[in-house]
């Protein structure tokens, strides 16, 4: 009954399943790997929705007040407020016996955009 002689030349023997276990670590896995770029989408879809819409920052520069000072700093209104930033100096006016605040979230002049792009 001997004459046969059977060996396995080459090949790996076969994969035995993967436990419940390890397929779970595997998709918690590839999630984890996966994050980073769905993470960096949303926070540079944030940061140009922040800036198109609320503005950037800008630093107080120069301001006017609306009625005449009685001293250093005793400023209560003023007329307008000059802010230097990214698309440079900027004036904007404050509301009704409102200060000019030191640093202020500027909107971008798209109007200034527009024009440098179809120069």
């Amino acid at each position: 009954m001997k004459k046969y002689q059977v060996s396995v030349i080459g090949g790996k023997p076969p994969k035995r399943p993967a436990s419940f276990i390890r397929r779970l670590c595997q998709h918690i896995g590839r999630a984890v790997r996966a994050l980073p770029l769905g993470a960096a989408a949303v926070i540079l879809a944030g940061a140009t929705g922040f800036v198109s819409f609320i503005g950037t920052p800008h630093v107080g520069w120069d301001y006017q007040c609306s009625h005449p000072m009685r001293g250093i700093g005793t400023c209560r209104s003023a007329s307008w407020c000059s802010y230097y930033g990214i698309q440079g100096r900027r004036i904007v006016t404050p509301g009704y016996s409102e200060r000019c605040k030191i640093v202020a979230l500027v909107p971008l002049d798209w109007n200034k955009i527009i024009e440098r792009v179809w120069k």
